[in-house]
């Protein structure tokens, strides 16, 4: 992960945030988010303020701690003969990439 690509996806985020806020059913579907995710209604601003903080080494500290060695679940529908084996999968979760 570089700090360019961290970039556009954080401008990609604020770009589809501020689109989707457009509608009354978005905007209680957002505050309900909020409420689950953190128990109250974030503003906008504060919103914003943590979404520039973050950067690559951040996104790499959280992945690593969530995802490295972590236990796979995979669920599929449809036809499976592309799917890659749970074993495979699992396995991928030990790679360390920078």
């Amino acid at each position: 992960v570089t700090d360019e690509e961290v970039e556009r996806a954080k401008a990609q985020l604020k770009t589809q945030l501020l689109g989707h806020l457009d509608s009354t059913t978005a905007v209680a579907e957002d505050i309900g988010r909020q409420m689950l995710a953190y128990g109250r209604r974030m503003p906008l601003a504060e919103f914003l303020k943590r979404l520039e903080v973050i950067d690559a080494e951040e996104v790499k500290r959280v992945a690593w701690k969530y995802l490295h060695d972590a236990e796979v679940a995979v669920a599929g529908l449809g036809p499976l003969f592309g799917m890659p084996q749970l074993i495979n999968l699992r396995r991928a979760t030990f790679w360390v990439r920078y």
